[in-house]
């Protein structure tokens, strides 16, 4: 069979499918998509893409992700995702928009989801690509009092600088003025390898 006859029945069949998948054919209405469902089939997709190193083909699903489920908690990690995406590509060729996109994508992580101790991480990665970690640091210590999470930016930047007394004290007292947060033991975790150097 010639090359473009094949190509146009391969399109004929899966308008066939894809048209009886969507419509119940008994009594022709539409079948309810499942946003949810759908953003996490997109994630894992971009997650296949990242591992095998296709990372512009990841970040268009991520971003599929982000938009078909845009306002629930899972779309964080679909923004983490995206951010790290982001971050790899930026290994490959230093463009220096790329660590700009990648810590908005982290913020917005962390807007929903502020109790994962990665999404901290991979901001100041981002803060660290972008070469502001002064300025970042200076900005969350003035907003500390607004947010108390900004303490864990401050203590990761400082172990960034290697500044470890600074970052133990900082998310040691986090941690005392937080005793009941899941991200509570992350940092304790975290600061059992600082805390006797």
């Amino acid at each position: 069979m010639p090359k473009k006859v094949w190509k146009l029945y391969s399109k004929i069949i899966f308008l066939f499918f894809a048209l009886f998948y969507t419509f119940n054919v008994a009594n022709c209405e539409l079948t309810p998509v499942d946003a949810a469902r759908n953003a996490k089939e997109h994630n894992n997709q971009g997650v296949i893409f990242m591992r095998e190193g296709d990372y512009l083909a990841a970040i268009k699903e991520f971003k599929i992700a982000i938009g078909i489920n845009p306002n629930v908690q899972s779309t964080s990690v679909y923004y983490n995702n995206l951010g790290q995406a982001y971050m790899k590509i930026y290994e490959i060729n230093k463009n220096r928009l790329l660590p700009m996109w990648a810590q908005n994508c982290f913020e917005h992580a962390l807007l929903g989801d502020c109790l994962n101790l990665t999404y901290y991480k991979n901001l100041v990665n981002a803060y660290e690509a972008r070469g502001n970690l002064n300025s970042r640091i200076s900005y969350h210590i003035s907003k500390k009092s607004e947010n108390p999470y900004s303490a864990i930016i401050i203590g990761l930047i400082y172990l960034k600088q290697n500044k470890i007394g600074a970052a133990v004290t900082v998310l040691d007292d986090f941690c005392s003025q937080n005793p009941d947060l899941v991200i509570t033991s992350d940092i304790k975790r975290l600061l059992l390898n600082y805390e006797f150097i």
